[in-house]
């Protein structure tokens, strides 16, 4: 009779959270399978939980902060005033 393993994403092995944390989720899998006999579907399961706490953090963009996003910005704002003064000077 085969025993089944009871693990949390709380007591995952360290290569395992290393992984997570390089961003490498797909070898995070493998070797939680590897370590516990887990199935596929488990194994990704535990490691996509894991990988909120410990995956890379990305970085929130920050609209001003992107030059191209303000000139685009600029330019969308320049052809809406264009587009009210061409449809304020014919409707006169």
């Amino acid at each position: 009779m085969k025993s089944e393993v009871v693990i949390t994403e709380h007591q995952l092995p360290g290569d395992v959270i290393a992984a997570i944390e390089q961003g490498q989720k797909i070898e995070a899998i493998k070797l939680l399978r590897e370590a516990t006999g887990l199935g596929l579907a488990n194994a990704k399961v535990l490691v996509d939980r894991a990988s909120r706490t410990h995956g890379p953090k990305k970085p929130i963009p920050n609209f001003a902060d992107q030059q191209e996003g303000v000139s685009g910005l600029a330019k969308s704002l320049g052809l809406v005033l264009l587009i009210v003064a061409a449809w304020y000077f014919y409707q006169g």
